[in-house]
């Protein structure tokens, strides 16, 4: 009995080992399929990296032939810069000229016409003496030197979608004008939007004309107006400080701005410079306009100079609506 009992019992473990074995083959042969299946994915995935990274270098290589195809030459930029801004550059500074020639001759005869009175109050001089300073447009050399280097020769967001070219700053919200990308502090930057070129300069001249950061640069420009000894009372212009005269010097020198000056006004005239001196300037000014072409660098100051005058504005704007109701209300009460 107890044979019969071992027998029977040897019987099941060899029943229920061979079923263990058989389940776990079976498993074995799952993973087994589950591990070939990997290794097949993992190359195809090889295949499709290959793949993937041949068409990315292709599209590159094509990207960058349409670039190279696409990419205007700097003597062409340059060129086309030129020829859009002389013209009313060219207008702005005549217009100037003229009043200027017309408002020195009035005083010089002693005639101090309402004109002239008006025009001090607007360019906040005391004296005839600050109103030919103020009136007098300085060089043209210059005001090409400022445009190129502020606007990237054309290149800039301002120039293209505003006609900003100076990077004047706006303060008016009631005013057209476009934000800048970059932020001073949490503040957002504005700048003033121009319906022309022609009114951009215009603004130009008339910021560098009443700012009291540029009151030496307004007093030499009438007794010496020599655009090299000018440009280094323009570092409050820029952040830059320093650097930008020197840089706006190179600019005027490397493409010979001083062409385009009053010969009438202008005493300074340039001379042939050697190679070693244009690749010098040529350096200096591709470092500026690359600094410049994404970036805002009008001085704090001369910012404040355009808040504070705005302000003023507003504030005889409500004085002359205060003085306009008086007589309104005084009607009333003489009616009654």
């Amino acid at each position: 009995m107890k044979k019969i009992y071992l027998i029977g019992m040897s019987i099941v473990v060899l029943l229920l080992f061979g079923y263990f074995y058989h389940m776990q083959d079976k498993q074995i042969q799952h993973l087994s399929h589950q591990v070939e299946d990997l290794i097949l994915q993992l190359n195809n995935s090889k295949e499709n990296e290959k793949r993937l990274e041949e068409e990315l270098s292709q599209t590159i290589m094509q990207l960058n032939k349409l670039r190279i195809k696409n990419t205007v030459p700097v003597a062409v930029k340059k060129a086309n810069f030129i020829k859009m801004m002389v013209p009313p550059l060219n207008e702005v500074y005549d217009e100037l000229k003229i009043q200027f020639l017309r408002i020195q001759e009035d005083i010089k005869e002693g005639n101090i016409t309402e004109e002239i009175e008006n025009l001090k109050e607007f360019y906040k001089v005391e004296s005839n003496e600050e109103l030919l300073y103020a009136l007098k447009p300085h060089p043209k050399s210059i005001a090409l030197a400022q445009a190129a280097m502020e606007s990237a020769w054309g290149e800039s967001r301002f120039f293209k979608e505003a006609n900003n070219i100076f990077g004047v700053w706006s303060f008016n919200k009631t005013e057209p004008r476009i934000a800048a990308n970059s932020q001073r502090g949490e503040k957002t930057i504005w700048l003033k939007k121009y319906a022309t070129i022609k009114g951009a300069i215009k603004d130009y001249y008339i910021v560098l004309s009443r700012s009291a950061a540029f009151k030496e640069f307004r007093k030499l420009n009438y007794e010496n107006p020599n655009p090299y000894l000018l440009v280094t009372k323009l570092d409050k212009y820029s952040e830059k400080k320093e650097a930008y005269g020197k840089a706006l010097s190179s600019m005027i020198k490397f493409n010979n701005f001083t062409k385009y000056d009053d010969k009438e006004f202008i005493i300074e005239k340039d001379e042939p410079l050697s190679e070693v001196e244009k690749e010098e300037e040529r350096k200096i000014e591709e470092k500026a306009i690359e600094e410049n072409k994404e970036e805002i660098t009008t001085s704090k100051q001369l910012q404040e100079d355009e808040k504070t005058q705005l302000k003023e504005n507003e504030n005889k704007e409500e004085i002359s609506v205060k003085s306009e109701e008086k007589p309104e209300e005084k009607t009333k009460e003489e009616t009654k």
